[in-house]
């Protein structure tokens, strides 16, 4: 009697269902299978652990800026560096591979005695570099930041990243040493420019102002010298006058009969002999000239001719002539021509000068300069980074595990699929 369809069906469907308990007494048969994979999976985990891998070292160095550690150095001319700025410039000199391949090179024999030649050839102190040495991003907020270093046990790894920390920071300071200097040196020499321009301006105008007092001094010589002819002229002009007024009183006397010196009342009496004390002759309210006497006016006329052209130093003479000796001989202009050194009468060039004199004091040591604080330094570790052995050996039991019911159930893959051929070869048969 057949089974009813739906019966058939169900039978089909349950028959390829998953008995969990089929598969926990499969894992149960097999578990000396599982047992040696875990074993067998712990025993390479931990060889690999303790004897295969190198055993890998981690340290690090915490730092951040320094408040106040710039004063020195900003307090140069010319130099301003805030903390953040030299701080990230400190920062990417520490990522730089330039900066350690200079710190590798500046004492090899020492680092290699630490890191015991591991870095014989410039792709080994690359390699070392870019996979061993590793600084943290900035981050926001954050003033501080790490540099770590991983290491093998040949290596003295706390020393090395202490070492290299310490001569950047050295070699850092230096550079900001040499800028300032050079700041310095820059605004000395501009100021050291700026000073031959006021000197050869100062010369130039030496030279313009000996010139205008030299013009002005033939001016005024020129015209002193025009006054003193004029003078002269004068003096000779009223010589002349005197002349001719003494003639024309000669000629008065002569026809009066006067030889002598008279008066009006002995002129009156006709008298020979006359004693007259004769004053202010010139005078408009004294006696006329020709009192005098033809004797006295020819003699007095004989020697005003005589002496003519002589000359005479009248008060006004005297004076200008001594405004022309003194121009002739200009003491202000010899004195600007005999100086050897302008500088000290150029007031721009000698606070140039006193600025230099500042800035040549003011220099700035690296030891003045201190750019980082060190949070802390590097030190050696009390375990390795890696391998972390627990993790391995809980990795290899996991794997064990995995690959020992894995092996059970291939091996009841493989029994069933026997079973099954036999049983089909006994249906044929």
């Amino acid at each position: 009697m057949n089974a009813p369809e739906n019966y058939t069906s169900y039978k089909e469907r349950t028959d390829d269902e998953i008995d969990l308990r089929d598969i926990a007494l499969a894992i149960y048969s097999g578990w000396k299978w599982i047992a040696a994979s875990i074993i067998f999976c712990v025993f390479l985990g931990i060889s690999y652990a303790f004897f295969i891998s190198t055993p890998i070292y981690k340290t690090d160095i915490s730092y951040s800026a320094t408040p106040s550690g710039l004063n020195v150095l900003n307090s140069m001319p010319g130099t301003n560096y805030s903390e953040s700025q030299a701080f990230e410039e400190f920062s990417q000199r520490l990522s730089s591979y330039e900066n350690f391949r200079s710190f590798y090179e500046t004492k090899p024999d020492a680092i290699n005695s630490i890191i015991k030649g591991e870095l014989d050839t410039d792709s080994q102190v690359r390699s070392f570099f870019f996979n061993r040495v590793s600084i943290s991003s900035p981050r926001e907020n954050e003033t501080s930041r790490t540099i770590s270093l991983q290491y093998t046990e040949k290596t003295d790894g706390p020393q090395v990243l202490n070492d290299y920390f310490r001569w950047t920071e050295d070699m850092y300071a230096q550079t900001l040493a040499d800028r300032a200097s050079r700041a310095v040196d820059n605004a000395i020499d501009r100021n050291k420019a700026k000073m031959d321009a006021h000197l050869r301006s100062h010369q130039d105008d030496i030279a313009a102002r000996i010139e205008r007092l030299q013009e002005d001094d033939k001016i005024r010589i020129a015209e002193l010298e025009d006054r003193l002819e004029a003078e002269k002229q004068s003096l000779i002009s009223s010589r002349e006058e005197r002349i001719r007024v003494l003639e024309h009183a000669e000629q008065i006397a002569s026809r009066l009969g006067i030889e002598k010196p008279t008066t009006p009342r002995d002129l009156g009496r006709q008298t020979q002999e006359r004693d007259i004390i004769y004053a202010e002759i010139n005078s408009q309210g004294g006696l006329p000239l020709y009192f005098m006497g033809v004797e006295a006016l020819r003699a007095e006329r004989e020697v005003v001719e005589q002496n003519l052209e002589e000359d005479a130093k009248t008060p006004e003479i005297r004076n200008i002539e001594s405004q022309l000796q003194q121009l002739r001989n200009n003491r202000t202009i010899e004195a600007i021509a005999e100086r050897n050194n302008q500088t000290p009468f150029i007031e721009e060039y000698n606070n140039l000068r006193s600025q230099n004199e500042i800035l040549s004091a003011s220099m700035v040591s690296p030891g003045e300069i201190d750019i980082v604080s060190a949070i802390h330094w590097a030190y050696q570790p009390n375990g390795p980074e890696s391998p972390r052995t627990s993790l391995i050996i809980a990795l290899s039991l996991i794997l064990g595990g995995m690959l020992g019911v894995i092996m059970v159930f291939f091996s009841k893959f493989i029994y069933s699929i026997k079973n099954y051929k036999a049983n089909y070869q006994q249906v044929v048969s």
